[in-house]
């Protein structure tokens, strides 16, 4: 079974799932650091046991801190060992324009393991703001969600369950 976890102040979005989609976009500034990534590395750990027949790993970050990277070099290494075995891996490392910092994580942690990352520089405005009105088909409940988390539902094969009641809803 796979994981997906909505964004929080604190916390990263999160979508893990055994179709080869990881996804971790997001601030990770938990007090609590071992109650939220443990339970993801433990899921990578597993996951590579019997990976998809291709495995696409995301991050984008907003902000980390020291305590979140050491469970995102644990990922990787897990992930690194698992393309050493013949898997194929990517691992897309996405930071906001003008990001150094985020920028030279990704660079430092792409240095400690063997499947080169792919740096993608991107411009946020439009992607912050937008936001989908959607129904429920099975309660009838109405929510608005992030694009980002409407995309994972979709991803993951569960968009039939949900109408559309407006692509752009304004935050």
């Amino acid at each position: 079974m796979g994981i997906l976890i909505d964004k929080t102040p604190d916390c990263p979005y999160v979508n893990f799932s055994e179709n080869g989609v990881l996804e971790i976009e997001g601030r990770s500034i938990t007090e609590d650091v071992f109650s939220f990534w443990q339970p993801l590395v433990d899921w990578v750990e597993q996951y590579v046991k019997t990976p998809a027949e291709s495995t696409k790993v995301t991050f984008f970050f907003e902000y980390t801190n020291s305590s979140t990277n050491k469970y995102i070099n644990e990922m990787m290494k897990h992930l690194d060992i698992c393309a050493q075995n013949g898997h194929n891996v990517s691992i897309h490392w996405r930071y906001e324009e003008d990001d150094e910092s985020i920028l030279m994580l990704g660079q430092d942690l792409d240095a400690l393991i063997s499947i080169p990352l792919k740096f993608e520089e991107v411009e946020m405005e439009r992607q912050k703001s937008q936001r989908v009105k959607v129904k429920s088909k099975k309660t009838g409940n109405e929510a608005i969600i992030t694009y980002r988390y409407w995309d994972a539902i979709v991803r993951n094969g569960h968009s039939d369950d949900y109408i559309i009641l407006d692509e752009d809803v304004k935050a």
